[in-house]
């Protein structure tokens, strides 16, 4: 239940971050635009959270089935599928033809950074790994 909430509360908005406040302030500065970068922007919360929700939910819930297993390479292998899974809201974007191009790879950053964080976050770490030792 821990690794689900870390999911919903965690990765939406910081799937917002990585895609308005990182890559569409590099974009604009590769394209020589000014910066769009607003704290006011964070009114858009209540979209986002229903826009990423269910894919956060998602790589949550894969998260969990390979947390379950003991699988070694969890966190890359949670950061591939939300990269995956982060394409779900573009779709009818794709499939009316909006995008294309070889820069449509880099969307999958919005949903693998936060995936890969989450996971992290929801590892089961034991108590010398948290506390230093004297």
């Amino acid at each position: 239940m821990k690794r689900f909430l870390i999911f919903a509360a965690v990765a939406p908005p910081l799937g917002f971050i990585v895609a308005f406040w990182v890559m569409l302030q590099i974009a604009n500065w590769l394209a020589g635009s000014p910066t769009t970068f607003d704290v006011a922007q964070i009114m858009m919360l209540p979209t986002i959270y229903l826009v990423g929700l269910i894919p956060a939910l998602s790589a949550a819930w894969f998260d969990h089935a390979l947390a379950r297993r003991n699988v070694s390479y969890r966190i890359a292998l949670t950061a591939l599928f939300g990269y995956t899974i982060s394409y779900l809201p573009f779709a009818a974007a794709f499939w009316i033809g909006f995008g294309h191009g070889p820069y449509v790879l880099l969307l999958g950053l919005i949903g693998a950074v936060p995936s890969a964080l989450c996971s992290w976050l929801a590892a089961e770490r034991q108590a010398p790994d948290l506390v230093p030792s004297p």
